[in-house]
């Protein structure tokens, strides 16, 4: 394998302050392209994808939302669940 020597007028402290700032310049610039091709968090979810995340039956699901632990939220005809109202009628269980 043949070796490349090359020569700067860069100070070691200047040449190496430069290759950091390229390096991270790389790395934002690939961070950005995965970032940017992912689908955004889904946040309103329908009634049988909250019994799903939840791990419960729909019936289950009815009898949460008609005694308050959950918010539902209606669209015309059309139930649906905020992933805030979601996460917020999981509640902690206070141990001793």
């Amino acid at each position: 394998m043949a070796t490349q020597t090359i020569s700067t007028n860069y100070e070691p402290a200047e040449f190496k302050t430069l290759l950091a700032d390229c390096i991270s310049e790389s790395v934002r610039a690939e961070m950005y392209k995965v970032i940017s091709n992912q689908k955004p968090e889904k946040t309103i979810y329908t009634r049988q994808e909250t019994a799903e995340l939840l791990d419960i039956s729909l019936p289950t699901l009815n009898e949460y939302t008609k005694q308050g632990f959950i918010v539902a939220h209606r669209l015309g005809y059309k139930v649906r669940y905020k992933l805030e109202d979601i996460q917020k009628a999981l509640t902690r269980i206070k141990t001793k």
